[in-house]
């Protein structure tokens, strides 16, 4: 049977034979590996390396288990590639050879990042800041919750009483909660000094808090709510309407992406225009 290039089955063993993901190659078997398929071994590295591109998740036993099964699939798949020879047929070969041009121009790309540094400072952050002040007004309500996580629910009670004792606990008393109580003071710490978009909650609480937080009203507690094994309470400290101009410490993250972006930006734009002159220069360059 001929093989046709633009069946989905194909198709789809294109993307795959272009990733590169199947692992460690070989015909020794490595010190130790999570899974196998016939000489291709899915390593403790490799796996990190792919849950670390998936970003955060709040099962990361369910993510790895994802990933592995990811891995075989893909694995299992390539195999098959390799056994019917799809790599000889010539549209394959196209694909393929444009696939390698994109990842050779993303990794030029990624060099010419790591070569300047595209951080920006304390001072170019702050002269962003002021001169689009009025353009960086909050798209979406901003809030600061205190929220702690505890392991058994009598201590997560006593939690939420301490809270919700008038007036609204001091700094003093937040922090000696956090310390006695909490099962991740760090996280509860950093959690309760940061302004945060309504939209980003959830990548920081479980659903079960973040769907409750627009029925509060500054000052108001959470009920105790059971998520992934643990018990949590959440007081909403301040809440911040759309249209508010921001504090800089509120959105400093996103203006440090923008400049980083625009940073890049001009870098690729220099390094580009350096090689049409080169190019133009050597006689290799024609244009219309």
């Amino acid at each position: 049977m001929p093989i046709c290039a633009t069946c989905p089955r194909v198709l789809l063993v294109l993307v795959l034979l272009g990733t590169g993901i199947v692992g460690c190659q070989t015909e020794t078997p490595p010190d130790s590996y999570v899974a196998r398929v016939g000489t291709n071994y899915l390593t403790e590295a490799d796996l990190t390396r792919m849950l670390t591109s998936m970003g955060p998740v709040r099962d990361s036993s369910g993510a790895r288990q994802q990933a592995i099964d990811q891995w075989v699939t893909r694995t299992l798949l390539y195999r098959e590639a390799e056994r019917l020879n799809l790599g000889s047929n010539e549209a394959v070969q196209r694909r393929l050879r444009r696939q390698r041009r994109s990842v050779l121009v993303s990794a030029l790309r990624t060099r010419f990042e790591e070569e300047t540094d595209t951080r920006p400072t304390a001072g170019e952050v702050r002269t962003y800041f002021e001169r689009h002040k009025e353009k960086l007004r909050l798209q979406e309500p901003y809030v600061r919750v205190q929220c702690l996580t505890l392991s058994d629910r009598t201590t997560a009670r006593t939690v939420r009483r301490e809270l919700r004792r008038p007036p609204a606990p001091p700094d003093t008393a937040w922090a000696r909660l956090v310390a006695e109580y909490a099962t991740d003071t760090t996280q509860a710490r950093r959690l309760s000094q940061q302004f945060l978009p309504r939209s980003q909650l959830g990548q920081q609480l479980p659903p079960a808090l973040t769907s409750r937080i627009e029925d509060l009203q500054e000052g108001e507690t959470t009920p105790v709510v059971q998520a992934n094994g643990r018990y949590h309470v959440l007081r909403l400290d301040r809440r911040m309407p759309e249209g508010t101009p921001p504090e800089l410490n509120w959105i400093e993250p996103k203006i440090r992406r923008r400049l980083r972006i625009r940073a890049r930006k001009q870098i690729q734009a220099t390094e580009v225009q350096r090689l049409r002159n080169r190019a133009q220069a050597d006689g290799v360059l024609e244009l219309p």
